[in-house]
């Protein structure tokens, strides 16, 4: 069976998350897959398999946003080589509290077999701490 480059994966997963398709999500994530999230605000840690990702991250993720607000990702940069895909976007919405949020990101995938089996993000962790959970100055 052949599976999509790892530049297309990823290209699908970011679609996904611009248009808030919860159902693409398994279709492009390995069931044992690993992401990395920085901080120490409520969403920071080390997620393992999709059931966790899933729960502990994207669920309450999407419920720090409004619904009604667009939710873009602006991809500035993307390197892929093999199965690794580096990926430099700046993430854009309205929180639930009527806030605008803009967080530049950098994201790491390696893909497998068409899925994603690992991502790791860098981002202004104070920024989103404050942004999003009212956390530090």
């Amino acid at each position: 069976m052949t599976h999509p480059d790892a530049r297309t994966v990823v290209h699908r997963y970011l679609q996904a998350l611009r248009t808030r398709d919860a159902q693409a999500i398994p279709e492009l994530i390995a069931a044992d897959a690993v992401y990395r999230i920085p901080g120490s605000h409520p969403l920071a840690g080390t997620f393992r398999g999709l059931e966790e990702i899933v729960a502990k991250f994207f669920t309450p993720m999407g419920a720090l946003f409004d619904a009604e607000a667009a939710y873009s990702v602006e991809v500035a940069h993307v390197l892929a080589e093999g199965d690794q895909v580096s990926v430099e976007c700046v993430t854009r919405s309205t929180t639930v509290h009527g806030t605008p949020y803009a967080i530049d990101i950098s994201a790491q995938f390696t893909v497998r077999q068409g899925k994603i089996v690992s991502m790791r993000e860098y981002f202004d962790t104070q920024y989103f701490a404050r942004t999003l959970f009212g956390q530090g100055g």
